[in-house]
Protein backbone atom coordinates (compact mmCIF):
# COMPACT_ATOMS: atom_id res chain seq x y z
CA UNK A 1 0.00 0.00 0.00
CA UNK A 2 1.56 3.30 -1.11
CA UNK A 3 0.28 6.63 0.22
CA UNK A 4 -1.08 9.10 -2.32
CA UNK A 5 1.43 11.91 -2.94
CA UNK A 6 -1.21 14.54 -3.77
CA UNK A 7 -1.08 17.21 -1.04
CA UNK A 8 -4.44 18.91 -1.67
CA UNK A 9 -6.63 15.85 -1.69
CA UNK A 10 -7.31 12.96 0.63
CA UNK A 11 -10.01 11.40 2.82
CA UNK A 12 -8.63 12.87 6.01
CA UNK A 13 -10.05 15.29 8.55
CA UNK A 14 -6.81 16.64 10.00
CA UNK A 15 -8.65 18.56 12.71
CA UNK A 16 -9.06 15.20 14.49
CA UNK A 17 -6.12 13.95 16.49
CA UNK A 18 -4.94 10.41 15.75
CA UNK A 19 -5.24 7.84 18.50
CA UNK A 20 -2.23 6.07 19.93
CA UNK A 21 -3.03 3.07 17.74
CA UNK A 22 -3.28 5.34 14.69
CA UNK A 23 0.14 6.81 15.45
CA UNK A 24 1.68 3.35 15.70
CA UNK A 25 0.04 2.19 12.46
CA UNK A 26 1.04 5.40 10.66
CA UNK A 27 4.65 5.02 11.76
CA UNK A 28 4.91 1.33 10.93
CA UNK A 29 3.34 1.90 7.51
CA UNK A 30 5.99 4.53 6.80
CA UNK A 31 8.76 2.21 7.94
CA UNK A 32 7.45 -0.72 5.87
CA UNK A 33 7.36 1.35 2.68
CA UNK A 34 11.09 1.08 2.25
CA UNK A 35 13.62 3.74 1.37
CA UNK A 36 12.79 3.97 -2.35
CA UNK A 37 9.03 4.30 -1.89
CA UNK A 38 9.46 6.85 0.89
CA UNK A 39 11.75 8.93 -1.29
CA UNK A 40 9.40 8.71 -4.28
CA UNK A 41 6.37 9.92 -2.34
CA UNK A 42 8.29 12.67 -0.58
CA UNK A 43 9.84 13.92 -3.82
CA UNK A 44 6.42 14.10 -5.47
CA UNK A 45 5.12 16.16 -2.57
CA UNK A 46 8.26 18.32 -2.61
CA UNK A 47 7.91 18.99 -6.35
CA UNK A 48 4.45 20.44 -5.66
CA UNK A 49 6.17 22.88 -3.29
CA UNK A 50 8.87 23.80 -5.85
CA UNK A 51 11.54 21.93 -3.94
CA UNK A 52 14.37 20.15 -5.78
CA UNK A 53 14.57 16.34 -5.86
CA UNK A 54 16.09 15.29 -2.57
CA UNK A 55 14.99 18.54 -0.95
CA UNK A 56 17.11 21.43 0.23
CA UNK A 57 20.40 21.21 2.10
CA UNK A 58 21.37 22.66 5.47
CA UNK A 59 18.82 23.12 8.24
CA UNK A 60 15.96 22.63 5.75
CA UNK A 61 17.05 19.19 4.56
CA UNK A 62 14.42 16.51 3.93
CA UNK A 63 16.89 13.65 3.53
CA UNK A 64 19.78 12.37 5.61
CA UNK A 65 22.09 9.63 4.28
CA UNK A 66 19.74 8.85 1.43
CA UNK A 67 16.56 8.43 3.49
CA UNK A 68 13.96 10.73 4.98
CA UNK A 69 14.96 12.80 7.97
CA UNK A 70 11.52 11.77 9.27
CA UNK A 71 12.76 8.21 9.67
CA UNK A 72 13.82 8.84 13.27
CA UNK A 73 10.40 10.25 14.13
CA UNK A 74 8.66 7.29 12.49
CA UNK A 75 10.86 4.89 14.47
CA UNK A 76 9.99 6.71 17.70
CA UNK A 77 6.25 6.66 17.01
CA UNK A 78 6.29 2.97 16.09
CA UNK A 79 6.70 2.20 19.81
CA UNK A 80 3.36 2.00 21.60
CA UNK A 81 4.44 3.89 24.71
CA UNK A 82 5.80 6.81 22.70
CA UNK A 83 2.80 6.75 20.35
CA UNK A 84 0.41 6.99 23.29
CA UNK A 85 2.27 10.07 24.57
CA UNK A 86 2.31 11.65 21.09
CA UNK A 87 -1.44 11.04 20.76
CA UNK A 88 -2.00 12.65 24.18
CA UNK A 89 -0.18 15.78 23.08
CA UNK A 90 -1.89 15.95 19.68
CA UNK A 91 -5.28 15.62 21.37
CA UNK A 92 -4.39 18.70 23.40
CA UNK A 93 -3.41 20.49 20.18
CA UNK A 94 -6.89 19.83 18.81
CA UNK A 95 -8.57 20.76 22.08
CA UNK A 96 -6.81 24.07 22.60
CA UNK A 97 -5.78 25.33 19.12
CA UNK A 98 -6.88 25.37 15.48
CA UNK A 99 -3.45 24.41 14.13
CA UNK A 100 -2.99 21.68 11.53
CA UNK A 101 -2.31 18.68 13.76
CA UNK A 102 0.50 17.19 11.69
CA UNK A 103 2.20 20.52 11.05
CA UNK A 104 2.20 20.95 14.84
CA UNK A 105 3.72 17.48 15.19
CA UNK A 106 6.48 18.20 12.66
CA UNK A 107 7.16 21.60 14.22
CA UNK A 108 7.56 20.10 17.69
CA UNK A 109 9.77 17.34 16.28
CA UNK A 110 12.10 19.85 14.65
CA UNK A 111 12.12 22.34 17.52
CA UNK A 112 12.48 19.94 20.45
CA UNK A 113 11.69 16.28 19.75
CA UNK A 114 11.24 15.27 23.38
CA UNK A 115 8.28 17.68 23.57
CA UNK A 116 6.21 15.15 21.62
CA UNK A 117 6.45 12.50 24.31
CA UNK A 118 6.46 14.80 27.35
CA UNK A 119 3.38 14.24 29.53
CA UNK A 120 4.54 15.40 32.96
CA UNK A 121 3.87 18.56 34.96
CA UNK A 122 7.59 19.07 35.57
CA UNK A 123 8.43 22.71 34.91
CA UNK A 124 10.92 23.30 32.09
CA UNK A 125 12.58 26.49 30.82
CA UNK A 126 10.99 27.31 27.44
CA UNK A 127 14.23 28.81 26.11
CA UNK A 128 16.70 26.11 27.10
CA UNK A 129 14.31 23.25 26.34
CA UNK A 130 12.45 24.42 23.28
CA UNK A 131 13.68 27.70 21.87
CA UNK A 132 10.58 29.69 22.84
CA UNK A 133 12.33 32.98 23.51
CA UNK A 134 9.42 35.28 24.32
CA UNK A 135 6.80 32.93 25.73
CA UNK A 136 6.23 34.89 28.94
CA UNK A 137 5.65 38.14 27.04
CA UNK A 138 3.47 36.60 24.31
CA UNK A 139 1.43 34.17 26.41
CA UNK A 140 -1.72 36.33 26.27
CA UNK A 141 -1.71 36.38 22.45
CA UNK A 142 -1.62 32.60 22.01
CA UNK A 143 -5.33 32.05 22.54
CA UNK A 144 -4.73 29.44 25.23
CA UNK A 145 -7.01 29.27 28.29
CA UNK A 146 -5.88 30.50 31.66
CA UNK A 147 -6.24 26.93 32.95
CA UNK A 148 -3.00 26.31 31.05
CA UNK A 149 -1.18 29.63 31.10
CA UNK A 150 -2.08 30.28 34.73
CA UNK A 151 0.40 27.59 35.73
CA UNK A 152 3.28 29.22 33.92
CA UNK A 153 5.95 31.28 35.65
CA UNK A 154 8.41 33.85 34.29
CA UNK A 155 12.04 33.00 33.71
CA UNK A 156 14.16 36.06 34.61
CA UNK A 157 14.90 37.73 31.29
CA UNK A 158 18.44 37.65 29.93
CA UNK A 159 20.36 38.40 26.76
CA UNK A 160 20.47 35.49 24.33
CA UNK A 161 24.04 34.58 23.35
CA UNK A 162 22.70 33.63 19.90
CA UNK A 163 20.87 36.85 19.00
CA UNK A 164 22.39 39.27 21.55
CA UNK A 165 18.84 40.47 22.28
CA UNK A 166 16.84 40.14 25.52
CA UNK A 167 14.61 37.07 25.77
CA UNK A 168 11.63 36.49 28.05
CA UNK A 169 10.98 32.75 28.38
CA UNK A 170 8.67 30.99 30.81
CA UNK A 171 8.69 27.98 33.07
CA UNK A 172 5.94 25.71 31.77
CA UNK A 173 4.86 22.11 32.43
CA UNK A 174 6.76 19.80 30.06
CA UNK A 175 3.49 18.50 28.61
CA UNK A 176 2.52 22.01 27.44
CA UNK A 177 5.36 22.24 24.92
CA UNK A 178 3.62 20.72 21.89
CA UNK A 179 0.41 22.66 22.44
CA UNK A 180 2.45 25.86 22.77
CA UNK A 181 4.15 25.22 19.42
CA UNK A 182 0.72 24.69 17.86
CA UNK A 183 -0.68 27.84 19.46
CA UNK A 184 2.35 29.83 18.29
CA UNK A 185 1.79 28.64 14.72
CA UNK A 186 -1.79 29.95 14.84
CA UNK A 187 -0.92 33.18 16.62
CA UNK A 188 1.99 34.04 14.30
CA UNK A 189 -0.14 33.30 11.23
CA UNK A 190 -3.03 35.45 12.44
CA UNK A 191 -1.00 38.37 13.84
CA UNK A 192 2.12 38.27 11.70
CA UNK A 193 0.62 37.34 8.33
CA UNK A 194 -3.18 37.49 8.05
CA UNK A 195 -3.45 40.83 9.86
CA UNK A 196 -0.91 42.29 7.43
CA UNK A 197 -2.86 40.92 4.44
CA UNK A 198 -6.01 42.50 5.88
CA UNK A 199 -4.23 45.84 6.34
CA UNK A 200 -2.83 45.83 2.79
CA UNK A 201 -5.91 44.61 0.92
CA UNK A 202 -8.84 45.76 3.02
CA UNK A 203 -12.11 44.45 1.61
CA UNK A 204 -10.26 42.25 -0.89
CA UNK A 205 -8.42 40.36 1.83
CA UNK A 206 -11.00 37.65 2.48
CA UNK A 207 -11.26 36.73 -1.20
CA UNK A 208 -7.48 36.64 -1.62
CA UNK A 209 -7.01 34.43 1.43
CA UNK A 210 -9.83 32.13 0.29
CA UNK A 211 -8.08 31.56 -3.06
CA UNK A 212 -5.02 30.06 -1.38
CA UNK A 213 -4.43 26.36 -1.82
CA UNK A 214 -4.22 24.33 1.37
CA UNK A 215 -0.52 23.68 0.74
CA UNK A 216 0.16 27.42 0.44
CA UNK A 217 -1.77 28.14 3.63
CA UNK A 218 0.33 25.59 5.49
CA UNK A 219 3.49 27.14 4.04
CA UNK A 220 2.51 30.62 5.25
CA UNK A 221 1.69 29.16 8.68
CA UNK A 222 5.06 27.44 8.93
CA UNK A 223 6.83 30.57 7.64
CA UNK A 224 5.00 32.81 10.12
CA UNK A 225 6.02 30.53 12.99
CA UNK A 226 9.66 30.71 11.96
CA UNK A 227 9.83 34.43 11.12
CA UNK A 228 6.64 36.34 12.00
CA UNK A 229 8.01 39.81 11.25
CA UNK A 230 10.69 40.89 8.85
CA UNK A 231 12.54 43.89 7.53
CA UNK A 232 11.00 46.35 5.10
CA UNK A 233 11.18 45.11 1.51
CA UNK A 234 13.14 47.53 -0.66
CA UNK A 235 12.14 47.18 -4.30
CA UNK A 236 15.13 49.21 -5.46
CA UNK A 237 17.63 46.92 -3.72
CA UNK A 238 18.82 43.65 -5.26
CA UNK A 239 16.77 40.72 -4.01
CA UNK A 240 19.86 38.62 -3.26
CA UNK A 241 21.10 40.99 -0.55
CA UNK A 242 17.73 41.02 1.23
CA UNK A 243 17.26 37.26 1.52
CA UNK A 244 18.83 36.87 4.96
CA UNK A 245 17.35 36.22 8.38
CA UNK A 246 15.51 39.53 8.16
CA UNK A 247 13.40 38.28 5.24
CA UNK A 248 10.45 37.33 7.42
CA UNK A 249 6.89 36.53 6.49
CA UNK A 250 5.94 40.21 6.22
CA UNK A 251 8.91 40.90 3.96
CA UNK A 252 7.84 38.09 1.65
CA UNK A 253 4.29 39.40 1.58
CA UNK A 254 5.54 42.90 0.71
CA UNK A 255 7.68 41.40 -2.08
CA UNK A 256 4.71 39.52 -3.58
CA UNK A 257 2.54 42.64 -3.32
CA UNK A 258 5.18 44.69 -5.13
CA UNK A 259 5.44 42.08 -7.91
CA UNK A 260 1.64 41.91 -8.29
CA UNK A 261 1.36 45.69 -8.59
CA UNK A 262 4.16 45.90 -11.12
CA UNK A 263 2.55 43.17 -13.22
CA UNK A 264 -0.96 44.62 -12.86
CA UNK A 265 -2.53 41.48 -11.38
CA UNK A 266 -4.19 40.46 -8.11
CA UNK A 267 -2.02 39.20 -5.28
CA UNK A 268 -1.52 35.44 -5.54
CA UNK A 269 -0.51 34.02 -2.18
CA UNK A 270 0.24 30.62 -3.72
CA UNK A 271 3.41 32.21 -5.07
CA UNK A 272 5.05 31.50 -1.73
CA UNK A 273 5.30 28.01 -3.24
CA UNK A 274 5.98 28.83 -6.88
CA UNK A 275 8.19 31.95 -6.93
CA UNK A 276 11.75 30.60 -7.24
CA UNK A 277 13.25 33.77 -5.78
CA UNK A 278 11.71 32.99 -2.39
CA UNK A 279 13.63 29.73 -2.21
CA UNK A 280 16.65 31.94 -1.66
CA UNK A 281 15.75 32.52 1.99
CA UNK A 282 16.31 29.87 4.64
CA UNK A 283 12.93 30.66 6.20
CA UNK A 284 11.01 29.64 3.08
CA UNK A 285 13.15 26.55 2.59
CA UNK A 286 12.53 25.51 6.19
CA UNK A 287 8.81 26.26 5.95
CA UNK A 288 8.45 24.17 2.79
CA UNK A 289 10.36 21.31 4.37
CA UNK A 290 8.02 21.26 7.37
CA UNK A 291 4.97 21.34 5.12
CA UNK A 292 6.34 18.51 2.98
CA UNK A 293 6.88 16.40 6.10
CA UNK A 294 3.41 17.19 7.44
CA UNK A 295 1.83 16.25 4.11
CA UNK A 296 3.82 13.01 3.97
CA UNK A 297 2.55 12.07 7.43
CA UNK A 298 -0.95 13.09 6.36
CA UNK A 299 -0.79 10.62 3.47
CA UNK A 300 0.22 7.86 5.88
CA UNK A 301 -2.60 8.73 8.26
CA UNK A 302 -5.06 8.83 5.36
CA UNK A 303 -4.08 5.26 4.47
CA UNK A 304 -4.51 4.19 8.10
CA UNK A 305 -7.96 5.74 8.44
CA UNK A 306 -9.04 4.46 5.03
CA UNK A 307 -8.02 0.95 6.00
CA UNK A 308 -9.99 1.23 9.23
CA UNK A 309 -13.10 2.38 7.35
CA UNK A 310 -12.82 -0.54 4.93
CA UNK A 311 -12.43 -2.98 7.84
CA UNK A 312 -15.47 -1.51 9.60
CA UNK A 313 -17.54 -1.84 6.43
CA UNK A 314 -16.54 -5.47 5.88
Amino acid sequence: MSPSPVPDRGPLNVTCAPSGADVVHLARLGLRMGRGARAAVMNMIAARLLMPPGGFTGQARLFVKGDLRLLGLLALMAHETAAKAVAFNLARVVRYTDAHVLLALVTAAREHTSALTATSDRLIDSWHEGGLDFLWKTRASLGLPSSLTGRWEPVPHFVSPETEHPVYPAYIPARDQTVVYAAQIGSSYQLGFKARVDAELGARSAETLARMSRAARLAWQAYAFLAPGGRRFERASPMRIQLGRGFGVQTALAYLLAMAREEGRPLDLDRVLTDPALNGTEWVRSAKTRVAEALFLERLLAEVTSGQQQADAA
